[in-house]
């Protein structure tokens, strides 16, 4: 009987400890996000997209790139090449650059979620379709070029923060 009794003190004692523990020790937060380098995905990009390549240049430091990928062929078509880069802006919002050679009605029904067309707008010399997608939270600004290459910034960031992303955007070479 004596050692029933110390057991169930011990197993007790371990439900109590572990109950403290649960209780005490905060739950973590949200993780702060990752930087990512591009540069990689970029110098890939100029390489091998048929299309001038257009990138961000002078974007403040308070934009952290969260993620980047470049697709080549697969699931848009042979010969095609996208790339995507993610920005977290500096209030927490998400702003997303793609530029294509695949379809732009079917890139940019992806990207804008099958937005609402809003009136055009012209912003460094380029003329910019606009479209919303409020079930979403979402905004989007597009263009295709004579050359072929579609560009979107989409997001829930600001239509300004969109803004500022499509006029920060550059060609690059190698």
């Amino acid at each position: 009987m004596n050692r029933v009794l110390h057991i169930c003190v011990a197993a007790l004692g371990c439900l109590l400890a572990a109950a403290i523990i649960v209780v005490a020790v905060p739950v973590p937060h949200a993780a702060e996000p990752v930087t990512v380098s591009y540069r990689s995905d970029l110098a890939k990009l100029i390489r091998l997209a048929p299309y001038p390549a257009v990138a961000p240049a002078r974007l403040p430091g308070s934009w952290q790139p969260v993620t980047s990928g470049l697709a080549v062929g697969g699931a848009n078509g042979a010969g095609t090449v996208t790339w995507l880069l993610g920005y977290m802006t500096p209030d927490g919002a998400l702003a997303l650059l793609g530029e294509t050679n695949a379809s732009a009605a079917a890139f940019i029904r992806r990207m804008t979620n099958s937005g609402t067309a809003l009136p055009t707008v012209r912003l460094a010399g380029q003329a910019w379709s606009l479209s919303s997608t409020p079930s979403r939270g979402q905004r989007s600004m597009y263009y295709t070029s004579a050359a072929g290459r579609t560009v979107a910034v989409t997001g829930n960031a600001t239509w300004a923060q969109l803004r500022q992303l499509a006029a920060s955007l550059h060609p690059v070479t190698g």
